[in-house]
């Protein structure tokens, strides 16, 4: 055997188990906004409130699980898809002293840092901008591969006053907390 022959050889070894390495490896870049929810809660005068949100826009996105420490979020909420239950309180929700769509109509999150926490379990780092302020959060979260689809699931709890959401009278806690929790599910594909 010669030595040419040999080095072909383990050349081609070495492509052949990368390939085989790499074609487990599914880095998910695109969100099925149909299928990811957004929702949120909140006490109201200490009874518990919940909403949502029809729409979800991820103007950036790319996870590799094995690489997870690389990957970048960038999702933006078109505030006007909000549903807090009923017409009356969508339509307070649009003022000035509230979410102030004319002036503020997207909430948007950007990653700056994801840490790998052990059994699917995940923090993404970022900057969180609503009305116009921005503050940093960690978000936990948990991710499971189902066939070519990646779900992302987590939540995680903002103060309200920190964004200017509830100015005036609406600053009093005891009438709307200022704890308000966010949930999502992202489904994710490849």
């Amino acid at each position: 055997m010669s030595f040419a022959f040999f080095r072909r050889l383990t050349v081609a070894a070495a492509l052949g188990f990368g390939l085989i390495a790499s074609a487990g490896a599914v880095q998910y870049t695109t969100v099925d906004t149909d299928a990811s929810e957004v929702s949120f809660s909140y006490s109201q005068m200490n009874v518990g409130m919940s909403g949502g949100f029809g729409q979800v826009q991820a103007t950036g996105f790319a996870f590799d699980p094995a690489n997870p420490e690389a990957a970048q979020v960038v999702i933006e909420i078109p505030l006007a898809s909000i549903d807090a239950g009923y017409d009356e309180a969508n339509a307070e929700l649009e003022k000035e002293e509230w979410l102030a769509l004319a002036d503020h109509p997207l909430a948007k999150f950007e990653s700056t840092q994801v840490k790998a926490l052990g059994d699917n379990r995940y923090e993404v780092t970022g900057q969180l901008t609503i009305k116009g302020q921005t503050k940093e959060v960690t978000v936990p979260f948990t991710f499971n591969e189902e066939g070519d689809t990646g779900i992302f699931e987590g939540s995680f709890v903002f103060q309200r006053a920190d964004f200017g959401i509830g100015e005036g009278m609406w600053g009093d806690f005891s009438i709307v907390a200022n704890d308000i929790e966010i949930k999502f599910r992202l489904v994710a594909k490849a």
